[in-house]
């Protein structure tokens, strides 16, 4: 049962928690801002007829709480449900595309659902930005590749949770956060050469701490920031390097560069070697990361998506697969 009330005899600066663990009398009140309002969870049996009245509410408070003296004065919201995990088998068909709650629904025991959904409509944002500007449709197909199996994981955490919590022992750990989250295997990770540590190709980009020309520190989430693609280079002479522009920010870091590696938290955070080159999505992924030798697949990857609306002119689209593990599109 969750329900959203007015409610007297609790303090509105806690979450309060009564009878954990024990699913037959557990009840929790979240003070909920603004509106002065508290929002009861409590789990009922499957098969129970719930009164969602305020006096069926108050009934049920007094039942798992007797003598506590808490008043229900009116209820705004209430829903009594069953737990579901589903998942939609396509994500794409023609021009329809389904995201968040559409293509997946869950139990709300992981909290990841909104995250999920969030990244669902960021992934095919900027694919469909690409396309509508000239890009392959084909980019378009990445969408369910990436995004299905994140939340085919996601429903199974959130079932697991739910088992948990029905038996009075559910504990979230780092997998909750998601930020581990990545498209290691997806059509539009390149990686060359293969890598085995530091961040790889279809990860999240990790932040790192530079210095700029005039000694100021900058962090390259703020580089990351915005709509477009951002490629760092480190030790890459300019002349080797696809020129910035429309969708692409371009960000040379090394003593002659825009910016240093001072204290070495790029190389260490990322494990780039002198002439590497790491270009990140507008989502935040690593699209590509590449050595010295192989500079030029970078502005082939660039071509084959389009990115900025045809930055570097058109091509075919080009396949690559590295070790059976990065591939790309």
């Amino acid at each position: 049962m969750v329900a959203d009330i007015v409610l007297d005899g609790l303090t509105r600066d806690a979450w309060h928690r009564f009878n954990e663990g024990d699913m037959g009398r557990q009840l929790s009140f979240c003070p909920l801002p603004h509106r002065g309002l508290f929002q009861l969870q409590a789990p009922i049996p499957l098969e129970a007829d719930a009164d969602l009245s305020a006096g069926g509410i108050q009934a049920f408070i007094d039942a798992r709480m007797p003598g506590r003296g808490m008043i229900v004065r009116s209820v705004t919201w209430a829903s009594a449900y069953s737990m579901n995990a589903r998942l939609a088998d396509r994500y794409r068909v023609g021009r329809v595309f389904l995201m968040g709650d559409a293509a997946h629904i869950h139990p709300p025991t992981g909290g990841q659902g909104l995250n999920t959904s969030v990244q669902d409509a960021y992934n095919l944002g900027w694919k469909l930005g690409a396309v509508l500007a000239g890009g392959p449709d084909a980019l378009l197909e990445t969408y369910e590749e990436e995004r299905r199996p994140i939340a085919a994981g996601m429903l199974g955490l959130a079932t697991e949770l739910l088992e948990k919590a029905r038996q009075g022992d559910m504990r979230r750990g780092r997998e909750v956060h998601q930020l581990d989250l990545g498209y290691p295997s997806s059509s539009l990770s390149l990686e060359v050469p293969e890598r085995h540590g530091g961040v790889l190709a279809g990860d999240r980009a990790l932040d790192a701490l530079l210095q700029g020309a005039g000694g100021q520190s900058r962090r390259l989430f703020d580089l990351f920031r915005g709509p477009h693609w951002t490629l760092i280079s480190r030790g890459a002479g300019a002349d080797s390097l696809p020129a910035a522009g429309r969708g692409l920010c371009v960000h040379r870091i090394g003593v002659d560069g825009e910016f240093r590696d001072v204290e070495g938290c790029l190389g260490a955070t990322y494990g780039m070697a002198d002439g590497d080159l790491v270009l990140v999505r507008p989502d935040g992924y690593v699209g590509a990361f590449v050595s010295a030798a192989n500079g030029d697949r970078i502005a082939e990857y660039l071509r084959s998506v389009h990115a900025g609306g045809g930055l570097l002119g058109g091509s075919q689209p080009i396949r690559q697969t590295n070790g059976g593990r990065a591939q790309r599109l």
